[in-house]
């Protein structure tokens, strides 16, 4: 390891634990990721909510099962019949596609030019069985109130967006919602919207992706009940790709929980309009590519079009990398591949321009990840994660995670 590499991790690693790390899961600190750390540009203010509201908005405890791809046909509902595993709440995970919102007041707020439209990471959940992960009071009242013609925002995509209790969401297929609360953003996994299963699914963002998991009071061995999750999934798919985390392991309980939220990347990036089109890609506002994505060269990586906000981290990582090798064939950064079948099962960052591929013909997705791990080491030094430690690998992927580690001031012990 390099002495700039170690100082950068050793940075990272202690602004990571007094940053991201609250209770006992590691926070994304999504309320507060903004262009420069703050508020987006524009955005209102949070819904204020009671001192006792704010104490009780932490992580539920509860595990988390995601599989990529989504849950087959007949796993979901026997997760109960697993001894270790006392009730599960399943649910979808999506993309729903706002076309306009009025305000509580009516005055319109969102009015996209068609075809374009807001894409909002969208879960749809059983309300009886979710609300029971929601801490009791006002949060799970909320919950309980869901219905078929009713949403709820998370706390930071109602600041990004402006709305609040009482806005309607207009939503293709021409499908209108009532906004009736938010929710703090630990409490629905990091989703912008929250909406019943049957909503879920008239809204296209139906597939049922992930679990929630309350425990028996015996413990439980983690690989013990990973056994028998994969023991579960054996004769439903044709390799079990089972991503457990135990209570307190992680702060999003959604699935594809390693990498940033949708909602964290528009606070971070901007947030863009787009529509699907007829094949497997986005068709994004021309206005804001030219407004945010740029060609630039990269010392290593040569000429690569990304977010002009990531030239900074990722100059900075090639600079440290003293690796002789090639990096081979370097991928798209900005890509606007996506489908709502994809494994990730939501927004990549690869749509903000927001992350890199190396060795992309060694690092096939959903193969064994064949890349130098002072590569992984460094990349992750300057604030990229490593598709490489997905169930379903890419070896090749860096998606930006956090704020880049900052070079401190050499000290006299360096290079000693």
């Amino acid at each position: 390891m390099t002495p700039i590499v170690r100082r950068a991790l050793l940075r990272g690693a202690a602004a990571f634990l007094v940053t991201f790390v609250v209770g006992s899961g590691v926070v994304f600190a999504v309320e507060s990721i903004g262009g420069d750390g703050g508020p987006a540009d524009g955005a209102s203010p949070p819904p204020t909510t009671s001192p006792d509201a704010e104490r009780d908005a932490v992580t539920p405890d509860a595990a988390l099962v995601w599989v990529p791809g989504g849950f087959p046909d007949g796993f979901a509902e026997e997760l109960t019949t697993i001894r270790p595993i006392r009730r599960a709440a399943v649910a979808t995970a999506g993309v729903a596609w706002l076309t306009a919102s009025t305000g509580a007041d009516g005055d319109v707020v969102d009015d996209p030019a068609a075809p374009y439209m807001v894409p909002l990471d969208t879960t749809g959940a059983d309300v009886g069985s979710f609300s029971s992960f929601v801490p009791e009071g006002p949060f799970r009242d909320l919950v309980r109130d869901l219905g078929a013609n009713v949403a709820i925002l998370s706390r930071s995509a109602a600041r990004l967006g402006g709305l609040d209790e009482g806005a309607t969401l207009t939503l293709d297929p021409g499908i209108e919602l009532v906004v009736i609360g938010t929710l703090p953003d630990v409490l629905v996994g990091g989703h912008e919207l929250l909406v019943t299963r049957p909503t879920a699914e008239r809204l296209g963002a139906g597939l049922p992706r992930y679990a929630l998991l309350r425990l028996r009071a015996a413990p439980v061995r983690e690989e013990r009940l990973r056994e028998l999750l994969e023991e579960l999934l054996d004769p439903l798919v044709r390799e079990p790709l089972v991503e457990l985390r135990m209570p307190g392991t992680t702060e999003l309980l959604r699935a594809n929980d390693r990498a940033l939220p949708p909602i964290a990347l528009k606070r971070r990036f901007g947030e863009f309009t787009a529509f699907p089109d007829a094949g497997d890609d986005l068709d994004i506002d021309p206005a804001w590519v030219e407004e945010h994505v740029v060609a630039r060269e990269v010392p290593r990586l040569g000429l690569v079009e990304c977010h002009q906000r990531l030239f900074g981290p990722l100059r900075k990582a090639m600079k440290a990398l003293t690796l002789e090798a090639s990096l081979g064939d370097v991928g798209p950064c900005f890509d606007g591949s996506w489908r709502p079948d994809l494994e990730q099962g939501t927004l990549p960052a690869s749509l903000w321009g927001a992350s890199i591929h190396l060795n992309t013909t060694l690092n096939s997705p959903g193969t064994p990840p064949l890349i130098d791990a002072r590569i992984v080491e460094t990349m992750r030094a300057f604030g990229f994660r490593w598709g490489g430690d997905d169930a379903y690998p890419d070896g090749g992927l860096f998606e930006f995670l956090e704020s880049e580690a900052t070079e401190p001031p050499a000290s006299p012990t360096d290079g000693a």
